[in-house]
């Protein structure tokens, strides 16, 4: 039977269209900022003769790309070019294409994306609502005032209390949201203080040395130090990021009883690979990058790495049982043709309209309603513990269809 095709609906095109939006402008943020923390890496001193020729110029490198050759310097111009390119837009587009999306999968639908059965449940969705945001405008604040206070002064002290304030914003989400909504607000709260440190530390400094220069003055090269530190951080940030974004197709990791530890462990294995790709091309590589990366890889492991499930005896379930379970609690969504008032088409095109595409989603359905118990999402069915142990009854029984 050929598969049936529904009519667009606006916010399913709104939603694929940011995503895509958000995916073009990540790329091309992401692009700027690892090429140019990777230059500031890899420039030489001039030769002594060519340096006396330009006092000016701090470093140089040379590439190869498509057939041509580039020479490309660090200065410190005592004259502006004429045409100064700059490198914001990108991360601009790209934070509010992401608050965007976050607004439009987490905060419709009566914020049911935000609440479930969690450490510290959410029962009102204008409580969850003010969680979500609340975190990410206080996030931006403590850690800017961290290192505004005693980030000159005591850099070491400042990125330790840095990263002991996201172990515990992540174990905070994830005890209060779901865990593809935690993971995903962890990604919006750093996407948060990228994007302020852009437009609130780097750019006003570096138009302030501008405005210097144009004026005749010498900049303060102090501040112009203080912006690459904070665009070092981005840099640092940015695959720990890229993990939350991908994370809500992968609910073995966020739907996990220590997800808030897999999270950790996955941001510590993004700044380690990060650490490795800045410094790869300098003679003194700092391979003990790959001491904390092996240690979290191996904790994610060893926590996700599959038990024994137990069985629940009982009597045999028969599939129309089974069944009927599903068309009550579970089909409203996942069908060709939904009812629920939120999802118009089924999510992650998982439907359970006949025997073999059940039997065939069996095990998921076992991780997902029986083991994790995070589906339905928010139990907005209301499916029973009675109900749940006879689904997975009936799949340990082998997921007959007689």
């Amino acid at each position: 039977m050929p598969p049936r095709y529904h009519p667009p609906v606006l916010d399913e095109w709104l939603h694929y269209g940011l995503r895509l939006f958000h995916l073009i402008a990540g790329i091309m943020w992401i692009g700027t900022s690892f090429y140019f923390v990777w230059l500031d890496f890899s420039f030489e001193p001039l030769p002594p003769e060519r340096a006396k020729e330009s006092p000016s110029v701090d470093g140089e490198t040379y590439m190869v790309h498509g057939g041509f050759f580039y020479r490309v310097e660090k200065q410190k111009p005592t004259k502006l070019p004429p045409n100064l390119h700059w490198f914001k837009y990108e991360a601009l587009l790209t934070y509010v294409s992401g608050f965007l999306l976050l607004l439009l999968v987490y905060w419709t639908g009566g914020g049911m994306a935000l609440m479930g059965p969690t450490r510290i449940p959410l029962t009102h969705p204008h409580v969850a609502y003010t969680v979500s945001l609340g975190s990410l405008v206080a996030a931006w604040f403590l850690y800017d005032t961290l290192w505004r206070l005693i980030g000159k002064s005591q850099p070491t002290l400042a990125l330790v209390v840095s990263v002991l304030g996201l172990v515990g914003a992540i174990y905070g989400y994830c005890s209060v949201f779901p865990g593809r909504a935690a993971f995903i607000h962890t990604g919006a709260m750093i996407g948060t203080i990228m994007i302020c440190n852009v437009w609130v530390r780097i750019l006003p400094a570096q138009r302030r040395m501008i405005a210097k220069r144009l004026a005749g003055e010498e900049p303060d090269w102090a501040e112009g130090a203080a912006a690459k530190q904070r665009s070092l951080h981005n840099s640092y940030v940015t695959i720990p990021v890229l993990f939350t974004m991908i994370s809500n197709h992968f609910s073995f990791a966020f739907d996990h009883p220590l997800n808030w530890a897999i999270l950790c462990g996955l941001a510590v294995i993004g700044a380690s690979v990060r650490h490795l790709m800045i410094t790869i091309e300098r003679q003194q590589t700092a391979w003990w990058a790959f001491a904390p990366a092996t240690a979290a890889f191996a904790m994610v492991v060893f926590v996700t790495w599959p038990a024994p499930r137990p069985e629940v005896s009982g009597p045999p379930v028969a599939f129309a049982e089974a069944n009927d379970i599903l068309a009550r609690r579970c089909r409203q969504c996942h069908s060709a043709t939904p009812t629920d008032d939120v999802f118009h088409s089924a999510p992650n095109g998982v439907m359970f309209d006949s025997p073999a595409s059940i039997v065939a989603y069996a095990p998921r359905i076992r991780l997902r309603a029986c083991e994790a118990r995070t589906m339905p999402l928010a139990n907005k069915t209301e499916m029973t513990d009675e109900e749940r142990e006879t689904l997975q009854r009936w799949i340990d029984q082998g997921a007959h269809t007689n």
